[in-house]
């Protein structure tokens, strides 16, 4: 299937929202995020969430981008920008995230927009990028892997909206 990969917009808050608590639903469970915060996810205040982001200028070298579908219909979404760790001045490039209606896995979604992700941190002048990755997602991890980034064993425990998660980082340096 062929994706249009481009800059998301206010009007995806929506889209958004919906595949952001799908594609959670589907790759968290079995224990990598609690089963009671997967199911108390909302689509309406994640669009709200987006609609709070997107309604603000992005940081500089920062961009999120959407997969969109034939008709129009939003499927997937990346955000990239400067490093959240702290390493000194020029703290190198981040995936933030990269989410796919489950639906839509295994279709090229993911892989266009990963591929737009890394440009734009490239484009934004990076020369290194991190992500970071829950140690139990195989799924992700071996995408990744198959992309050239490598676990570097820095392991930390995040919040995320009160559940607390695992993540071990990948980087790649270009």
């Amino acid at each position: 299937m062929s994706y249009v990969i481009r800059p998301a917009r206010l009007s995806d808050a929506d889209d958004l929202g919906r595949v952001h608590v799908r594609a959670w639903q589907a790759a968290y469970t079995g224990g990598l995020m609690p089963d009671e915060y997967l199911d108390g996810l909302s689509v309406d205040d994640r669009a709200a969430m987006w609609r709070r982001g997107l309604a603000v200028e992005p940081p500089p070298r920062a961009a999120p981008w959407v997969a969109e579908a034939p008709g129009g219909t939003v499927v997937g979404f990346a955000v990239v920008g400067p490093s959240r760790d702290d390493d000194g001045d020029d703290p190198g490039g981040e995936l933030y995230a990269i989410n796919v209606d489950p639906d839509h896995w295994g279709t090229g979604a993911g892989e266009a927009l990963f591929v737009a992700g890394v440009d734009a941190l490239r484009d934004a002048g990076f020369t290194d990028a991190i992500l970071w990755v829950h140690p139990d997602n195989a799924r992700a991890r071996a995408f990744y892997e198959r992309h050239g980034w490598d676990c570097d064993d820095v392991e930390r425990v995040e919040d995320i909206a009160g559940a607390s998660v695992p993540e071990i980082r990948y980087s790649i340096t270009w």
